[in-house]
């Protein structure tokens, strides 16, 4: 009597249930879906363009404090505007004592200290030195944010960038002022290395692509000339610049620690809390999101215990243990280094094209963005506008605007035409933001993702040491003031090849 065959359950549950189906298991939405454009986004965009203001008033303060200016005269004696006039200046100051007067733009530390002609590579050593101090904190404070968040290690470089740009204001030498701009580079490194990743956690994903495009570096370098000009000294700059991280730090206490970083840390009840707020400073107040916004906290809940548990820890060694990966890791941070050697040296000798020191950083500005925004929008409309093809372009493009300058200054041409020059060189600049882009964009592609982010902090640290290298490269404009541009295309070239070699196995593995 208590047996029953399977056909009687088959027969019983057709009865009262209808046909039995398969149940599928209704997919659990992700963080990213309830990102939404609203209030609590326009915050997150203010305080996102002071970090990139803030940032950059650090990073290039030294192209207008770090300026050289032009010997005109010793005393009475007055001097050929146009020419080198060192070897002639210091024989004046031998034989009668006189004192340099000099022309310039911006006063600089170069001015006030007097640091001049040759002794201007002192000032030129302080800026690989203060990039230097930018990469370590880059590398502690990126750390620092996976272990802390990324709100508060952002306040703390803020505050740190603001205090210790207020003391280089006060520097009465060039030794403190070298103290006081590395502990300032170390906080600035610090905000660099996490402002991105912060800003792309707290939009939504289809606005990703062209608010990346619009507060980014490239405006914000029409904005700090004009800041630069008012100022019009290097310790007004430093004053302003101390202002401008202040005002970030009061931007970002309007915001909310990232609700992605406190789910990867397992804090689902803070990242509950987080969200609600959000949603409430956006109008939004729809019951069925709430319930689908728990059923994925819970999800992660569970899936942060299970990865908490299994996750392979990963080092450096890994994005090199392969002759294959080896070649991809090389390659890139090769190119980076040559990009950032075209970007920050001829920034940080921006003071040496003709016109207006400040004109030239509001036309890179500009030139920069306008780049940036028509690349945004070709790769949007045009399929085939690859990272490949961009890259490749863009390499082209400077090598020629490079060889230009190099072949102009080799035939003594640079007096005629300076205007050819300034425009080359500013240009090959500007295109520098691309060859970035295309760069870390073909890295993410590349690599797989359990390595990728350290692929990622490998190509900025990489990217960190042409900037500290590119200062002094422009010293071997004493052999000739060819050298440096014509050394710029070779490394290019290279790069360029190297870059080719790489697409080409990609081809080949798809």
């Amino acid at each position: 009597e208590l047996r029953m065959s399977s056909s009687s359950f088959k027969d019983e549950g057709k009865d009262e249930l209808g046909p039995l189906h398969p149940i599928t298991p209704r997919r659990v939405k992700n963080l990213d879906e309830f990102i939404k454009f609203g209030w609590y986004t326009g915050m997150v965009l203010v305080a996102a363009e002071f970090l990139c203001l803030s940032t950059l008033s650090n990073m290039v303060y030294m192209v207008f404090s770090g300026a050289n200016p032009t010997v005109i005269g010793c005393g009475e004696y007055k001097l050929d505007e146009s020419g080198n006039n060192c070897d002639r200046l210091n024989k004046l100051m031998n034989e009668t004592g006189c004192l340099p007067n000099l022309h310039y733009q911006f006063e600089s530390v170069n001015v006030e200290f007097n640091y001049i002609c040759d002794d201007a590579k002192v000032i030129k050593n302080s800026i690989s030195l203060q990039m230097t101090a930018v990469l370590i904190g880059a590398f502690l404070f990126g750390q620092g944010s996976d272990l802390f968040g990324r709100r508060f290690v952002l306040i703390v470089g803020l505050i740190g960038s603001s205090i210790f740009s207020a003391f280089t204001a006060i520097s009465p030498n060039l030794l403190w002022f070298n103290v006081f701009r590395v502990l300032a580079g170390l906080f600035t490194g610090g905000v660099s290395a996490v402002q991105g990743v912060y800003l792309v956690e707290n939009i939504p994903r289809k606005h990703r692509m062209l608010i990346n495009t619009i507060i980014t570096w490239s405006p914000n370098f029409i904005i700090y000339p004009i800041i630069a000009y008012y100022a019009q000294s290097w310790r007004m700059l430093a004053y302003g610049s101390g202002v401008i991280n202040l005002i970030g730090v009061v931007s970002i206490l309007f915001c909310h620690e990232s609700p992605r970083f406190l789910i990867q840390k397992g804090k689902i009840d803070e990242a509950r809390k987080v969200i609600s707020s959000i949603r409430r400073r956006n109008g939004d107040s729809c019951e069925l999101r709430s319930s689908e916004i728990e059923e994925m906290l819970v999800h992660e809940q569970d899936q942060f215990e299970t990865i908490h548990i299994r996750t392979k820890q990963h080092t450096f060694l890994d994005i090199l243990n392969t002759w294959k990966m080896f070649k991809w890791t090389s390659t890139l941070c090769f190119g980076l280094i040559v990009t950032s050697l075209v970007n920050y040296g001829i920034l940080f000798n921006m003071e040496k094209l003709s016109g207006s020191l400040y004109l030239n950083n509001i036309f890179f500005g500009i030139i920069r963005w306008a780049m940036n925004i028509s690349v945004g929008v070709l790769d949007y409309f045009i399929e085939r506008m690859g990272r490949k093809i961009l890259n490749s372009l863009a390499e082209i493009f400077n090598i020629c605007c490079l060889l230009l300058i190099s072949f102009l200054y080799y035939y003594n041409l640079s007096g005629e035409y300076a205007s050819l020059i300034r425009i080359s060189a500013i240009s090959a600049t500007a295109m520098c933001a691309q060859v970035y882009i295309a760069k870390f964009m073909t890295a993410t592609e590349l690599y797989p993702t359990s390595v990728r982010n350290l692929g990622s902090a490998a190509l900025s640290m990489s990217s960190r040491i042409g900037t500290i290298l590119g200062p002094p490269l422009f010293y071997l404009g004493d052999l000739h003031a060819s050298c440096p541009y014509m050394t710029l295309s070779f490394s290019f070239s290279l790069t360029s090849s190297s870059s080719l070699s790489i697409s080409l196995k990609r081809r080949e593995c798809y």
